[in-house]
């Protein structure tokens, strides 16, 4: 004979499930980095991103207060009950008990809206963990940098014109679609990558190229000769990719002539 399905055991066991899924998720975005910066690098923990664990604990809070309130009315109502009152009803049962839970509830409460030590101090220290996730070198030029556009961003960028992104990404071999509609966290994601990376693509100069090389000293009639190729063919592979260039002008010049780093100039010919 099959046992009797019991609601109290389920109820129980959902709401161990929940509070042990509440703990866990609100740990997590406890120690969260702000959205700006989960955004900008795609932040992740245990695979799951910052929104993703914001949605588990939302949706878990959900179903906990769902099957308290099921726990509470159908299941432990009359014990419930008789807190407030005596089977006469001449006096009210576990005073003391209720007052308690109700300055608790309220000190926490106030405590926590008034910053009062030591509900201050926790909040405080989850800012630390916040702010420790963020390096100067990774901050986005902008707030929710990530939402803009390839011409926006060259707005922010004071960049004479779209096309100098447009080469960088194609140089990198970066694919979009549209520079007026596609955000660089819809590029990130079709590249499988970050929107600072594509930032850090986007925003290289001439100058952050590594010293020493030879290459940016090299004019283009240098590189004509050396791989065997014609200066005209060079010449044509550049201004194709909107590149002005003269033949003895040096890799060095056409970049910073560019806003290109000179490898990135080499890459387009060389290959």
């Amino acid at each position: 004979m099959k046992n009797k399905f019991s609601w109290r055991a389920f109820i129980s066991f959902g709401l161990t499930y929940a509070m042990i899924v509440l703990l866990v998720s609100g740990i997590m975005l406890y120690v969260s980095p702000p959205g700006r910066y989960a955004h900008w690098v795609n932040w992740t923990i245990w695979g799951f991103t910052k929104e993703e664990w914001q949605a588990i604990h939302t949706l878990f809070s959900l179903g906990f207060i769902v099957l308290s309130a099921l726990h509470l009315i159908w299941i432990n109502w009359r014990a419930f009950v008789w807190y407030f009152k005596s089977k006469s009803a001449a006096k009210f049962n576990k005073k003391r008990e209720f007052i308690g839970a109700t300055v608790l509830v309220l000190l926490i409460f106030f405590g926590t809206v008034f910053s009062v030590p030591p509900f201050k101090s926790v909040m405080d220290l989850g800012e630390y963990f916040t702010a420790s996730w963020e390096k100067v070198e990774e901050r986005a030029p902008v707030p929710h940098a990530e939402q803009l556009t390839l011409t926006e961003l060259a707005e922010q960028m004071h960049l004479t014109s779209v096309d100098e992104i447009t080469r960088k990404l194609k140089i990198h071999e970066i694919n979009f679609d549209n520079t007026n509609s596609q955000t660089l966290q819809d590029i990130a994601k079709l590249n499988n990558t970050t929107p600072l990376a594509i930032y850090e693509i986007i925003s290289k100069q001439a100058a952050n190229q590594k010293q020493g090389s030879g290459i940016g000293r090299k004019t283009v009639e240098d590189f004509a000769a050396e791989l065997d190729k014609s200066v005209d063919e060079i010449l044509a592979i550049l201004h194709e990719n909107n590149i002005k260039a003269q033949a003895k002008e040096t890799l060095r010049t056409i970049g910073e002539n560019n806003n290109l780093p000179p490898r990135d100039v080499y890459k387009l010919f060389s290959e």
